[in-house]
């Protein structure tokens, strides 16, 4: 394991590596592919060498980090599961008690089951958060002049109650952080005027939280500040969610994807339909159910730049369609995760994908949620855009009926519908699209 910096370096730090990587999108393919290969390479020596837990997998399945000389070559290595990296930091916590002190411990969401821990070092954390700074100035954002309003655990261990630090009593790096979970009801009026008087360059609010804001907006005929840069954080956006946020915030949607494992992986900019996978700090491979590469399947990511707890070959938990061009793979759309299955009465299980498309071939649907609720009924929880009364409830009712029927070829499920005026988070502040509770 590498030498550590310390925590009141971490700052200093996240500047260095901010002026290392890129803050723009190359376009050089034959640069993109042989500096990721390159940095492939570099990091499965350094993880041969350097930990022990990655030294012995290497071992057990008789490899050397020379078998290891392309983004293709990474197909080679075990995948690594959740439950593996939650068993791995619990043996570094408890053969390295000493070491916990100066480590930066993070919790995931427990979205895709129990909460998983897991430590990076302060020299890691501030390359993830360089990362996430030159991934908004992709977008057009600019970070020390410019201001940003964001939840609160967009930045770990921020205390929204303390003022402005030296640097942003100077007019640079400005922030405010937001508690999203005291705006709920009416008290989104208290958030949209929040923004409107704030005026942020970006603004960093989960899915959940910016589609209520432009629900009450459109109903109580408010209008939203657009600012240059907006991001759904924590979230898959849907297309009936893009037509609504791009009519309400403007053209400054930039969807990023990524995991806290990782960090941020890659980021479809305003006006792309696909998303850069960034080839300085991450490399995303596709794979089928034999662990072959391929252009749809299950996504696993490798990070380029963590040294002392690196991330290699990690399930994410997620499907995707992409597609590779001069050897370097983008991705073109993030179909949701491998755990949202529709379990059928025959005992199969079936992607949920096909039911979240549904809502893209009628207008008037600014939110939705399917909850299955039994092996032959399926709840589906509708929000109707108060903007647009094309179609009336009943016509929306009837297209999911016939629909879902087209999707399974018989009338297999008694579909409940269930017209809301906005549908609620879930507990960890998420919103998941699609839940399974049989």
């Amino acid at each position: 394991m590498g030498i550590n910096i310390k925590k009141e370096l971490k700052n200093l730090m996240t500047f260095y590596y901010l002026a290392k990587l890129d803050k723009k999108v190359p376009t050089d393919h034959k640069f993109i592919k042989e500096r990721q290969d390159r940095l492939v390479h570099k990091t499965m020596k350094r993880a041969y060498k350097h930990v022990p837990y990655y030294r012995a997998i290497f071992d057990e399945n008789g490899l050397t980090p020379d078998d290891f000389r392309s983004t293709e070559d990474l197909v080679k290595f075990p995948v690594m599961t959740r439950q593996d990296l939650r068993a791995w930091m619990q043996s570094e916590f408890e053969a390295h008690p000493d070491k916990v002190k100066d480590w930066e411990i993070f919790s995931t969401s427990g979205s895709s089951g129990v909460p998983l821990k897991f430590a990076t070092t302060h020299r890691e954390a501030a390359c993830m958060n360089a990362n996430w700074i030159r991934v908004l100035m992709f977008a057009g954002y600019r970070p020390f002049r410019g201001k940003m309003l964001s939840f609160l655990t967009t930045h770990s261990k921020v205390d929204p109650k303390k003022g402005d630090s030296w640097i942003q009593k100077l007019g640079l790096m400005r922030r405010k952080i937001v508690p999203e979970h005291l705006y709920v009801g009416e008290g989104m009026r208290d958030l949209i005027n929040l923004v409107n008087d704030y005026k942020p360059d970006c603004l960093c609010f989960r899915k959940n939280v910016l589609v209520r804001m432009a629900l009450y907006a459109k109903t109580h005929g408010m209008s939203i500040y657009k600012p240059t840069v907006y991001t759904p954080v924590s979230e898959m956006v849907d297309e009936a969610t893009r037509r609504l946020l791009l009519e309400t915030y403007g053209p400054g949607l930039m969807d990023a994807y990524g995991c806290n494992e990782t960090g941020s992986c890659a980021v479809r900019l305003p006006g792309s339909d696909v998303f850069y996978i960034y080839s300085d700090t991450h490399v995303l491979n596709i794979i089928d159910e034999e662990g072959n590469l391929a252009d749809e399947g299950r996504v696993i990511g490798t990070t380029l730049y963590k040294k002392d707890f690196p991330i290699i070959n990690y399930e994410i938990g997620d499907t995707a369609v992409s597609e590779t061009v001069e050897g370097v793979r983008y991705i073109k759309t993030i179909k949701g995760r491998t755990n949202d299955m529709v379990k059928h009465a025959d005992g199969t299980e079936t992607s949920a994908t096909e039911l979240m498309k549904i809502p893209n071939g009628i207008t008037g649907i600014a939110q939705f949620r399917y909850v299955q609720t039994a092996l032959d009924e399926i709840h589906i929880l509708l929000v109707q855009d108060p903007g647009d009364t094309s179609h009336t409830k009943e016509e929306i009712e009837e297209f999911y009926n016939r629909k879902v029927e087209d999707l399974y070829g018989k009338p297999e499920y008694k579909l409940v519908f269930e017209w809301m005026d906005e549908i609620p988070p879930d507990e960890n502040g998420k919103m998941r699209c699609f839940i399974r509770n049989i």
